[in-house]
């Protein structure tokens, strides 16, 4: 009887073991498949599916979405790996870049909102915006190369306005990242950690854009946050990205 029990205990957890991977595999289904690296076509469905056909944000917190969501931050997608790859030309590689910015930050405020109504969402929310601060900041280096190989015809400055207001807008997402990492009482201080990591990773590329009124701001936001935390690491974290930023220095 004892050994009956057993076998009969065993093919219960096995089954439901393939239960629940078949539930897993069906809730991927109705995201883009994450076997292959995806393209700002990809990012751009998520975006539609989660607004009109009301599928949930992936979460690292769900079995079955946590794939989904290792593949959006997932480096080795098409935009950031063309982009930063030198060997092609700089007209495809700005292309590409661009083609996930917009969806990205359109994930980011979409994670945004949901952890404001008290969804658990605050890691995705910070890994997304350490994400978008990645192809934020390749852009940004390819922006004088860009403007370098510009034929000067009739579009040449309405070109150099598109560029501008990368620039703004790269200014104002560096601007979030630093408010999100002084939200304690959201995000987890291994999150904390992160962005401020990425933060002073990619800050060489936003060191040129920035004016002296973001400088001061930046700092000054950080210098408040330094003093109100109590933990060591992340007031060393903070104090290295303040005084980055206020000195005009980069991490070595």
């Amino acid at each position: 009887m004892g050994q009956l029990i057993k076998i009969l205990t065993a093919s219960a957890w096995l089954l439901l073991g393939l239960v629940l991977a078949a539930q897993s595999a069906s809730a991927q289904k109705r995201y883009p498949a994450i076997e292959d690296a995806w393209d700002g076509t990809d990012y751009r469905a998520v975006i539609e599916r989660v607004r009109k056909d009301g599928l949930e944000l992936p979460t690292l917190a769900d079995a079955a979405t946590k794939p989904v969501f290792e593949r959006m931050v997932n480096t080795d997608n098409i935009p950031l790996r063309m982009g930063l790859n030198k060997q092609m030309p700089v007209t495809i590689r700005f292309q590409k870049l661009d083609s996930a910015l917009d969806p990205v930050h359109k994930l980011v405020v979409l994670y945004s909102e949901e952890t404001k109504k008290g969804k658990p969402y605050a890691a995705e929310l910070a890994r997304m915006m350490v994400y978008e601060s990645k192809i934020s900041a390749a852009m940004l280096n390819l922006t004088e190369p860009l403007i370098s190989s510009l034929d000067k015809d009739s579009r040449y400055q309405s070109r150099l306005d598109e560029l501008q207001k990368l620039k703004d807008g790269a200014r104002q997402l560096y601007a979030d990242l630093v408010q999100r990492m002084t939200e304690t009482r959201v995000h987890s201080k291994s999150d904390i950690l992160k962005m401020v990591g990425s933060a002073l990773d990619e800050l060489p590329a936003y060191q040129p854009v920035f004016t002296s009124q973001d400088r001061q701001g930046l700092t000054q936001k950080l210098t408040q946050q330094i003093s109100a935390t109590t933990d060591g690491e992340l007031k060393k974290a903070m104090t290295e990205l303040r005084d980055a930023i206020e000195h005009s220095r980069v991490r070595t």
